[in-house]
């Protein structure tokens, strides 16, 4: 399943998000990290060269540094021969993937010339490599075209599902443009409907036969189509999908939030709103032109500790937010939405760390306030600030 590239209907001015007293660009010292090979603090000097580094058990000689070609802890052992690094990113090594054309366990040998691969059927001598594009056997038939590659992963297929806007089969086409799905009830013509006639409250649109209106995803393109009662009959709003992407009418199956409502996201006066505990967080532009906006669901996670299981948090108005994507911005970087920065991060023109106003944590208390933000109409967003000079 793949993640929808959802846009931001809004920038974090949107929120408004603004520092309510105090400098919006960041000069903020970091501490210099002592073994990345990187300026943290921007004094010019790295690492152990750093003075701030010279009392660090790394830079003292207690600590083997694992890639820097050195014996640091004098054991005779540098770098990754020195078991201290056993662990060590650098040191890490994946088994031999013998048919990718990688060096995967970093040994300077790849596939069937690394030793690993000595007993791989790939690499045996009258052996069909099922990846290569060559006729490895000598018997005319080259990769899946040969029986001998029946079983290898590069020559499985998937039936072809004709609602979750992936092309399982491989064949380049996806869901209805696929003619496995051809007989399928959600690819069949049961009526016509507009954009217009997908939200809840709206009118319901020619569909006929029991269907319903609403939009469907064959990559890359979202189109409104009549679909059949079952394509609603599972989900909640703001909860899981059902079976075959099932959600309740008047919401759309999203492989990473799950069923989410529609909202207009075109007038300044929405004629829909999202339900319940829900904000107009997304937008999605159909084949007729259309812009449709998606409600996301409140998460009140937490910013600074970024409680998402692998989403990052992001701070809107209406409250906090866990979403699957983000521009990755780092502190001191210039911002424009609220999902531009990493976590632990708020886009206040420029990604500042996140604190509590409570307790000021984690700002620097010698030379940082956790400053109070406010929002568009500059009433002020409570629990969440800033941390600037």
């Amino acid at each position: 399943m793949k993640i929808l590239h959802l846009a931001l209907i809004i920038p974090l001015a949107l929120a408004g998000l603004a520092c309510a007293g105090g400098s919006t660009s960041s000069t903020d010292p970091k501490d210099e990290i002592c073994d990345n090979d990187f300026d943290d603090d921007g004094d010019h000097m790295l690492d152990c060269f750093d003075p701030d580094c010279f009392a660090n058990p790394i830079c003292s000689g207690g600590q083997e540094i694992c890639n820097n070609t050195v014996d640091d802890d004098g054991d005779g052992l540098a770098d990754c021969a020195d078991s201290d690094c056993a662990t060590h990113t650098a040191c890490v090594t994946s088994p031999e993937n013998c048919t990718n054309g990688v060096d995967d366990d970093r040994d300077g040998l790849t596939d069937c010339a690394d030793p690993q691969c000595a007993t791989n059927v790939a690499c045996q001598a009258g052996a069909e490599n099922c990846a290569n594009g060559v006729d490895d056997d000598g018997d005319s038939l080259v990769d899946c075209a040969d029986p001998q590659c029946a079983s290898h992963t590069a020559c499985q297929t998937t039936p072809e599902n004709c609602t979750n806007g992936v092309d399982d089969d491989g064949d380049g086409a996806a869901d209805c443009n696929d003619t496995d799905c051809s007989g399928n009830a959600a690819c069949t013509s049961s009526g016509t409907c507009t954009e217009d006639n997908i939200y809840v409250g709206s009118s319901p649109g020619n569909c006929t036969g029991g269907s319903q209106c609403g939009i469907v995803f064959q990559s890359p393109n979202y189109s409104p189509q009549c679909r059949p009662s079952s394509a609603f009959a599972g989900g909640s709003n703001y909860g899981a999908c059902g079976t075959g992407g099932a959600c309740p009418y008047g919401s759309f199956c999203d492989a990473a939030y799950g069923c989410m409502p529609y909202c207009d996201a075109v007038n300044a006066t929405p004629l829909y709103s999202c339900p319940g505990n829900g904000v107009c967080l997304f937008t999605i532009t159909t084949t007729n032109n259309r812009n449709v906006g998606l409600c996301k669901g409140i998460d009140s996670c937490d910013m600074v500790s970024n409680n998402c299981g692998g989403m990052t948090c992001i701070l809107l108005a209406d409250g906090t937010v866990c979403v699957a994507q983000t521009g990755g911005l780092t502190e001191g970087d210039s911002c424009t939405y609220a999902d531009d920065c990493g976590a632990g991060l708020i886009c206040v023109g420029t990604c500042l760390r996140a604190c509590y106003l409570s307790s000021g944590d984690p700002c620097d208390w010698l030379f940082e306030t956790c400053y109070q933000l406010n929002d568009a109409d500059g009433n002020p967003i409570p629990t969440y600030g800033v941390c600037d000079w």
